[in-house]
């Protein structure tokens, strides 16, 4: 019997194109800046690897059965398996920490990530229940995947949190902050997508886990924009700004349709729907652009305050 899932809420859904778009224009934007730095490019690896696993969560939470199923919900472990190292060489790298054997991450991380793909060592199969909950039952190699990953992103923060002394200090500070995203996403993501589901058999916050990438993005955001992390201000303003306003714009429109359509006094319920939409799509017209200008006003006040920082440090030396 074919059981269809429960319909992801518009918030959910917009969260999660929210932040494909992004990683994705990230990803693009920030190695095309330059394509020689190995920050650059590790980074825009990151990001689409962290494609990889958002996006096919998202397509594998509307699949009911069949083989489709089952390839989505692998190359979710598949994705992960390479965000693992990817993390560590990307904090290695802004640590200025010298990684030997990088061929060699390469090439085990990539034969754990096709494994997690091809076979069911990983993800022996996947099932939807009549309640709509998608069920993973786990191979046998699952703790060793889960070492793989835990073995790096540990790595990854202990040279977050441990940087070389020898480090300027802006280097210092966007470690910390790096560090900080990698390590929330990490606890919520495990928690979300390991702990419950492995040991408790309980799926129900999946999406917690991989939306959490979002905690990670802020981060990666409030660096570059704030402490230069990759000097690209203006993109990553425009970025910040339109994300913030659609997100708010698709919440707002949400609330406000649900609340005028029980307000209205309107007898038939089809005219209330149509009256509650027109309202709100009006309020919507007339608030965007003042919100626009405040967010645009709030992030450049944020980086000329840290600007002014910096030179009022300089001059007392």
């Amino acid at each position: 019997m074919r059981f269809n899932p429960p319909p992801m809420s518009l918030i959910i859904a917009s969260l999660y194109l929210l932040c494909l778009a992004f990683l994705f224009g990230s990803a693009l934007y920030v190695f095309s800046r330059d394509p020689f730095s190995r920050l650059n490019a590790t980074y825009a690896l990151l990001a689409l690897s962290l494609f990889g696993w958002v996006g096919s969560l998202f397509v594998y939470n509307a699949q009911t059965e069949g083989q489709a199923l089952l390839y989505w919900g692998r190359l979710n472990f598949a994705s992960v398996a390479l965000i693992a190292p990817v993390v560590y060489l990307f904090v290695c790298t802004l640590a200025r920490q010298d990684v030997r054997g990088r061929l060699w991450i390469g090439v085990g991380s990539g034969i754990i990530s096709l494994l997690s793909l091809f076979t069911g060592l990983v993800d022996k199969s996947e099932t939807v229940l009549a309640t709509g909950e998608h069920i993973t039952t786990y191979g046998w190699f699952f703790p060793l995947y889960l070492l793989h990953i835990l073995g790096f992103v540990g790595a990854a923060l202990w040279f977050a949190f441990r940087p070389l002394s020898k480090l300027p200090r802006e280097n210092h500070i966007q470690l910390r902050l790096v560090g900080v995203g990698v390590l929330v996403t990490a606890v919520v993501g495990i928690m979300a997508n390991v702990v419950l589901p492995y040991f408790y058999h309980n799926f129900r916050f999946i999406n917690v886990g991989t939306l959490s990438t979002i905690f990670f993005l802020a981060m990666v955001a409030y660096t570059s924009v704030v402490h230069h992390l990759f000097n690209i201000r203006v993109i990553l303003r425009t970025t910040l700004v339109f994300t913030v306003l659609i997100a708010l714009t698709l919440e707002f429109y949400q609330v406000a349709i649900e609340f005028l359509t029980h307000l209205l006094p309107l007898g038939d319920p089809a005219q209330r729907q149509v009256a509650a939409t027109t309202i709100a799509l009006i309020i919507n017209a007339f608030t965007h652009e003042p919100v626009r200008l405040w967010l645009e006003q709030l992030v450049d006040r944020l980086v000329s305050g840290q600007k002014r920082r910096v030179v009022v440090t300089k001059g007392r030396h």
